[in-house]
């Protein structure tokens, strides 16, 4: 094509479109940082780490190409979650995720106001991360998580699973869990109703578990509900290899507490946690505030049941409870 055909083409586009031709640049690269309430050796973080950057494959965003994504373990304390934010934060990233509450409330209490999407908080207008779940208005948004009716959804799934208890024990970790108080008194107005005693223990630390476990089994005819929480993610594994050493049946907030042995979990689906933050990380990188954004909750819940740990415990896995379970594990 001739020059002089070139500059024409130039110009009438200038004409119709009214704006400067200009060439096209590269997109730049956008930073995301994930921020995790478990080490990097925990199962579960390799697992969030895989979900959540397939997610965000699924919208256009590569590593690499037009995305630098940066997964970080900052624990469950929240004494020791604020010393360590600002290394990581380090450049300011465009969009920051929290897979807890307690790091959600670390972030909100930072001056710097970077986008942030939160996952697993139970009630973000209570704790001031929000202004109303469907305004949020500041420059956080996000998911939340357990609700305070799943209190009374577990006392009824733990008794339908086990018939013939007497008492439903709670462990409750409010540090790392500031819905716990709420779902344990739910538990305590539903279980009489049911014919259950509720019992409420609360734990500090790791090593609270095993004398915990010896004292309710010592009460005998007892069932264990677990509270959501970092400290639940961190002590999966422990707490069901104690319930079955014990005998004791116990229901689980997350999937990965079957996974590791435990009864059976009732709660929100982590690919579909990840999948609608993915969606919010998205509409912010592409402009969108994270203020104009409702808070949004679990779009479906799961009931998983592990057929073997229900054999281990001598429990009649009957064909209701089958029907009803969406995930049964063998």
């Amino acid at each position: 094509m001739r020059r002089r055909n070139i500059i024409g083409l130039v110009a009438g586009f200038i004409l119709i479109s009214g704006q400067p031709a200009v060439p096209a640049v590269p997109e730049r690269l956008r930073h995301v940082v994930v921020l995790f309430p478990m080490p990097k050796s925990d199962p579960q973080f390799g697992e969030t780490e895989r979900l959540l950057r397939n997610a965000l494959v699924k919208h256009g965003w590569v590593e690499g190409r037009n995305l630098v994504l940066t997964f970080a373990a900052v624990g469950r304390d929240p004494a020791q979650i604020d010393p360590l934010l600002p290394a990581i934060l380090t450049p300011e990233p465009d969009v920051i995720v929290s897979r807890s509450t307690a790091v959600a409330l670390a972030l909100h209490r930072r001056s710097q106001r970077t986008p942030v999407v939160f996952t697993r908080v139970a009630d973000p207008v209570g704790l001031g991360l929000v202004a109303t779940l469907q305004k949020p208005g500041g420059t956080m948004t996000g998911l939340t998580g357990t609700e305070p009716s799943m209190g009374r959804k577990w006392v009824g799934l733990l008794r339908e699973i086990a018939p013939d208890l007497k008492r439903v024990a709670f462990l409750m970790h409010a540090a790392s869990s500031p819905i716990a108080p709420v779902l344990a008194e739910s538990i305590e107005q539903v279980s009489p109703s049911l014919g259950l005693e509720a019992v409420i223990v609360p734990l500090r630390e790791r090593s609270d578990l095993e004398p915990a476990f010896a004292r309710l089994a010592a009460l005998g005819d007892v069932g264990i509900l677990v509270s959501p929480g970092a400290f639940t993610l961190e002590t999966c594994p422990l707490i069901a290899t104690l319930a079955a050493r014990h005998r004791i049946p116990a229901v689980y907030p997350y999937r990965p507490c079957v996974t590791a042995g435990g009864l059976a979990s009732y709660g929100s689906d982590e690919s579909v946690w990840f999948q609608q933050a993915s969606d919010y990380v998205d509409r912010i990188l592409r402009g969108a505030h994270p203020g104009d954004l409702p808070v949004q909750a679990p779009s479906q819940l799961s009931f998983i049941l592990n057929a073997r740990a229900a054999a281990g415990l001598g429990i009649a896995v009957t064909p209701a409870l089958l029907a009803r379970a969406d995930e049964v594990l063998d």
